[in-house]
């Protein structure tokens, strides 16, 4: 048996074998998505009453959350003013501890370098209070050697 295959022959092959390839995939494809939305129906008919429950809360809830923004916007409108108020309260006392920091720090300061300078004064009257002494141990002896001569 001889055939002749034409190349218009062989380009029809291929595009009935692309064509098949592709039906094929698009059949498989169909099939994923039938058992998708089998599973979607599964759920949503399991759970139809609570879906239903819900679906009628929608409104009361979107109520609900209207009421509570305007609240929200009603309070956050009222305090603005209030925390300048509160933030320039806040800088105040801040600076007002800064400085009463670098007041006590000063203090601190001049009172360590008085207790230095006092200690210092102690330590050398100490030894002039001693050189005293000595000096009127040694009237004493002279005055008592005096005495003792006459």
């Amino acid at each position: 048996m001889n055939a002749n295959l034409t190349v218009q022959d062989l380009f029809k092959l291929l595009l009935y074998l692309i064509g098949i390839g592709a039906g094929t995939y698009f059949i498989l494809v169909l099939s994923k998505i039938n058992k998708i939305l089998g599973q979607a129906k599964d759920i949503v008919d399991n759970n139809s009453k609570e879906l239903d429950l819900t679906i009628k809360q929608l409104p009361e809830i979107s109520n609900n959350i209207n009421e509570m923004t305007k609240e929200i916007n009603t309070a956050l409108t009222n305090i603005a003013p209030e925390l300048d108020g509160v933030i320039t309260n806040v800088n105040s006392i801040t600076s007002s501890i800064n400085n009463a920091t670098s007041t006590a720090h000063e203090t601190i300061d001049t009172v360590a370098d008085s207790i230095v300078d006092t200690a210092l004064a102690f330590q050398y009257n100490a030894k002039t209070v001693t050189d005293y002494i000595d000096i009127v141990m040694d009237l004493i002896a002279i005055i008592k050697n005096a005495i003792k001569k006459k």
